[in-house]
């Protein structure tokens, strides 16, 4: 999967990450990426591609999850973008909650972004 721009990039994680397509999902994903997700993998930090796969092959299932950007911001420089978001998270069977997220991705020799490092850790309300 190709992402033009950052922005483009999550609308494409966003959507995999709903639909539970874990190879569309991991393949936006930079060789060396770090995900931090408090709400699914307290405490851990996952690694690489693989840990990813396995992390999300678990976790996801179709029409479990849905998100929405609330609010998002990027600041782009030389092939490094940071994107900022304000989106909630919503689930089956329990309530709704947002969260900040901020995501580091890197330009790739193809021209297209992939997040790098992927974080969502502060959670705004429960």
């Amino acid at each position: 999967m190709f992402a033009r721009d950052p922005a483009h990039a999550i609308e494409l994680i966003d959507r995999a990450f709903q639909e539970a397509d874990v190879d569309t999902l991991v393949s936006l994903y930079d060789d060396a990426a770090v995900l931090i997700s408090t709400e699914l993998a307290p405490g851990r930090e996952i690694r690489g591609k693989q840990a990813l796969r396995d992390f999300y092959s678990r976790v996801l299932q179709p029409g479990a999850f849905s998100v929405t950007q609330i609010k998002t911001h990027v600041v782009e420089a030389d092939g490094i973008a940071l994107f900022t978001s304000l989106w909630s998270l919503s689930r089956e069977g329990t309530q709704t909650k947002n969260f900040i997220a901020t995501v580091v991705f890197r330009q790739q020799p193809d021209g297209g972004w992939k997040d790098l490092i992927d974080s969502s850790p502060a959670v705004l309300d429960h």
